[in-house]
Formats: structure tokens, C-alpha cells, sequence
């Protein structure tokens, strides 16, 4: 505890400024309860009285209409503010500490750099207004702040970054839906039955916060730090924790497979060989097939090609009727992969070029090779590769990127699959080499039957990129059930291994080293 109460101390003093230290406020001219209301009875819309640094501190205040006045800098600590029509009103750099604003209007204020320390905002209507502030052991139980600025000022971070800082506060039941609460710090906050729907909290930290029984449904939570945080009870649909750091969070496993279903369901592409099609026929199949054997499950895919919205539309998406998530597997991920939590790898591939022996090239036992041709041959050469990918970056850096014969990442044609390249394009020579991801090119090359394939692997590099770790993904905040599919990879981890070596898998050891692994 001491190292966070450390921490939000300095914060304290960084990201806000403090109030002066004396009672009286010096320079700050005092006003009566009878001054605020003359000011008031004079102004208008078009002239809103002005409070620049007034200081109205300890007054009555409540049920005032302040008719959108202008409170910059003003002092308002410890006063009666109940009920008062504060909407519009400017209070940048005010000071509200202590003071009571139950149930009052401050819709569409201009809140920036408030302090707000212990103030009771029990029932306030917040909505529309601009927050950066300090709202630290403030009490917003039920309070309405919905629409709401309250993102970091990312522009303006000379005094450091500038953010809502809601620490220690209450906010149960409160309303926050559709607002903008990024990078604000909800630490050590209570939220438990709020309503955070559509909110934007991306960035934002939640150390030690109460979310139980909280609305997050389609909450953007990417990139928030959620430690020691309670979300039993919470409706999590459509939450995007992407990149989110989660650790010691209670409550995200309520949405993992139960185990008295006893069903291991499966995120998978039903046209995308060698890894898997609807007939059962590629390696991530037979890995889901063995996986459920060993839990003793029934196996069921959703399925959904893997182009944009993969994870959106199966590991994320929930089923309309029953509310449960659609699949809760996803068989192969890169480890370190954006869109969901990654298990330890269970293989490691690298990139390869394929070419048909017999045409002149089958000299070529390494890459390197193919740059010691002829160069009427070199040149003469059609380069299969697909766009943004390592061997791309490998042929423009040796110059023969003029030869290459484009192929795309993704293709909007869910009929179409990666494998082609190899399969149709290299056989039927439209292309000499083809450039491919190495499961890609060791199935193709293995179970071509009209020609010879050659497939000559990347070694790793530390200039380019060529081999990648191989893992499962499940959805972030589900630790035991990660947990538990990382013990049945490694009790399995053999078996799977030969089941990659059945498809022809180039595998690396942990060296780099091309592995011969006996198929199964």
C-alpha cells in the first residue's frame, strides 16, 4: 500500500494545482451570500455575472441559479451548493473542496483543473461538462455523468499530464455512460452498480476499484491498468480490453467454459489450410480434436474467416440467445498479439520460399542462394510475395522487388486462402518462387501432386523478422482458464508437436534451429 499511497501523493502534486495554504485566502476578495445573489439578480445571459476569484467559501448557497456566471479560480470550499443551477457555468482552476453539491446542475460546466477533494456530489447531474479534476474521496453515489469530457488533456502537458483524478471516490450507481474517462485514475474508487456503458476509458487505471455488479457493456478499456480490481457481477459485453494490463482482477472468469458443459468451443476459419476448413482437415483441427479429448468435451467451432473482425465476431462475440461468448479458444495466435491473452507458445516457424525442383533452381538450399544465381536468371525470375510481410521487406533490401508478383494479406473473398500461392499460382508456374509463412509452405510442398516442391526456410535474423512464437488465445481477464490450457499444451506437447510434423511444419527450437520432429 505504501508504494501506491507514494505514488498518487506525487501525482497529486504534479498533475494539479494546489490550493493556497492560508484560511483567509489572501488576495481573494470575500463575498457574502447577499453579494452573490445582487450579482446575480443583475446578470443575464448575454453578461453572466463574474466570480473571478471571489471567494465564496463556507456560504449558503443552495438552490442559486448562477445563471452560467463565470467562477474561474473562485473559491467555493465547504459551501452550501444544493440543488444550485451550476450548468454552463465556468469553473476552471475553482476550488470545491469539502463543499456539498448534492443533486446540483452542472450540465455542460466547464470543470478544467477543479478541485473537488472530498466534495459530495450525491445525486448531481454532471452531463455534457468538460472534467479534469480533482475528485479525490469526493462522493458521487448516483450522481449523473453521462456524455462527459473527462480525457486527459493530451495537448496542453507543461505542468505534466492532466487528468480527472477520481481516487478514493464513491461513485456507486453513478451514471457514466457514454463519456470519455481516458487515462483518468478510478483508483481505489468504488463503482460497484455503476453504469459505464459505451464509456471511453481507454488508458485509464483502476487499481484496487470496486466494479462489481458495473455496466461495461461495449466499454473501451484498451490499454487500462486493472490491478487488484473486482468485476464479480459485471456485464462485460462487448468490452474491448485490448492491450489492457490485468493482474490480480477478480471476477473476468465468471465468462470462461463451464466445466459441467463440458463443450471446448473453438474460434476457427472454416477455409484456411493447412490450419483448418469445416471437413476437420488442417492442424489447428486436429490440435482442437485432441485438446478435447484429453478434457474428455464435446468439440464445437464457431466459424469465421480470419480476416478483420475475426476475434470481434467469435472470441469476443456473444451468442444472442444465450448471452455466452460465441467460442472460447482461439487455437493459433503470435504470441504478443493485440486482441487477445496469449498462453505460452507451443511452436515456433519461420518464413520459407517454395520453388518447383527441376527449373534451374534447385541449388538453392538457403535463401542467400537464390541471390548467387546467374543474373540473366535471377532477373528472368517471377516472385511470388504477400504485401507487408518479412520476405517483402527481404526482397526490396536485395533489390528484386521489381519482379515481384504482388499477392494480398487479406482477401475480401472468404472462398479464397493463403495456400493458393503455392497450390495453384507456383505449380502452374504464373510464379517461379513463392515467398509464404512456413506452415504454409511445408503443407503445400508436401501434399502437391502434379509437381516436386522445394521449401527452403529463413533462418532468424536480427535485421528482419522471420520466425514467430506460436501460442493460443483466450479472452484477457480469464487466468484460470488460460491456466488450465497451458498445462494441457504442455502435457500434450510431443503429440502436438508430431501433429505439426504430419503437415510439414518447419518447427525451431529455441535456438533457431530447424528441429526434426518424427510425424504421428
Amino acid at each position: 500500500m505504501n508504494r501506491w499511497s507514494g505514488r498518487l501523493a506525487i501525482a497529486a502534486v504534479l498533475l494539479l494545482p494546489q490550493p493556497p495554504g492560508a484560511a483567509d485566502w489572501p488576495g481573494y476578495e470575500k463575498l457574502t451570500r447577499e453579494q452573490v445573489v445582487a450579482a446575480l439578480a443583475e446578470a443575464s445571459a448575454s453578461t453572466p455575472a463574474d466570480f473571478y476569484s471571489k471567494n465564496l467559501s463556507g456560504l449558503d448557497l443552495s438552490g442559486i441559479d448562477f445563471k452560467g456566471a463565470n467562477l474561474t479560480a473562485a473559491v467555493l470550499n465547504r459551501s452550501n451548493l444544493t440543488g444550485a443551477n451550476l450548468s454552463r457555468c465556468n469553473l476552471t482552476v475553482s476550488f470545491a473542496e469539502g463543499a456539498n453539491l448534492t443533486n446540483a446542475d452542472l450540465r455542460g460546466a466547464m470543470m478544467f483543473s477543479m478541485q473537488l477533494q472530498g466534495a459530495n456530489l450525491k445525486g448531481a447531474n454532471l452531463s455534457g461538462a468538460r472534467l479534469i479534476g480533482d475528485l479525490r474521496k469526493a462522493n458521487l453515489e448516483g450522481s449523473v455523468l453521462t456524455k462527459m469530457d473527462g480525457a486527459a488533456d493530451m495537448k496542453n502537458q507543461s505542468m505534466g499530464l492532466m487528468r480527472a483524478n477520481i481516487v478514493s471516490a464513491n461513485l456507486r450507481g453513478a451514471d457514466l455512460s457514454g463519456s470519455d474517462f481516458s487515462r483518468a485514475d478510478f483508483s481505489f474508487s468504488d463503482l460497484s452498480g455503476a453504469n459505464l456503458a459505451g464509456t471511453r476509458l481507454s488508458g485509464a487505471e483502476f487499481s484496487g476499484t470496486d466494479l462489481r455488479g458495473a455496466n461495461l457493456a461495449g466499454a473501451d478499456l484498451s490499454g487500462a491498468k486493472l490491478i487488484d480490481t473486482d468485476f464479480t457481477g459485471a456485464n462485460l459485453a462487448g468490452a474491448d480490453f485490448t492491450a489492457a494490463v490485468l493482474r490480480s482482477v477478480r471476477g473476468l472468469a465468471q465468462d470462461q467454459p463451464a466445466g459441467d458443459e463440458r463443450v471446448l468451443r473453438v474460434c476457427q476459419d472454416p477455409n484456411n489450410l493447412p490450419f483448418s476448413n469445416r471437413a476437420g482437415e488442417g492442424f489447428e483441427n486436429k490440435i482442437a480434436e485432441l485438446l478435447a479429448r484429453e478434457l474428455g468435451w464435446t468439440l464445437e467451432y464457431t466459424w469465421f474467416p480470419q480476416r478483420m473482425g475475426f476475434i470481434r465476431n467469435t472470441l469476443r462475440g456473444r451468442d444472442p440467445g444465450s448471452n455466452r461468448f460465441k467460442c472460447d479458444l482461439v487455437i493459433g495466435v503470435p504470441v504478443g498479439f493485440e486482441l487477445a491473452s496469449t498462453t505460452k507458445p507451443y511452436y515456433r516457424s519461420t518464413y520459407a520460399l517454395v520453388y518447383v525442383k527441376g527449373k534451374g533452381l534447385d541449388g538453392v538450399t538457403a535463401p542467400e542462394g537464390l541471390l548467387d544465381l546467374e543474373p540473366a536468371k535471377l532477373k528472368s525470375l517471377k516472385l511470388g510475395v504477400v504485401g507487408q510481410t518479412p520476405p517483402a521487406d527481404w526482397l526490396l533490401r536485395h533489390r528484386l522487388f521489381d519482379q515481384v508478383v504482388p499477392y494480398q494479406l487479406q482477401s475480401g473473398d472468404p472462398e479464397r486462402y493463403p495456400g493458393e500461392i503455392v497450390e495453384k499460382d507456383l505449380v502452374a508456374g504464373k510464379i517461379d518462387v513463392a515467398f509464404v509463412w512456413g506452415p504454409i509452405a511445408g503443407y503445400f510442398a508436401k501434399n502437391a501432386a502434379s509437381a516436386k516442391l522445394a521449401v527452403v526456410p529463413f533462418q532468424p535474423s536480427p535485421e528482419i523478422h522471420f520466425d514467430f512464437r506460436i501460442a493460443m488465445g483466450v479472452r484477457f481477464g480469464e487466468r484460470e482458464w488460460k491456466d488450465r490450457i497451458e498445462r494441457l499444451v504442455e502435457a500434450n506437447r510431443g503429440r502436438i508437436q508430431a501433429i505439426l510434423a504430419v503437415y510439414g511444419v518447419p518447427l525451431l527450437d529455441d535456438e533457431g534451429r530447424i528441429m526434426a520432429v518424427p510425424a504421428q
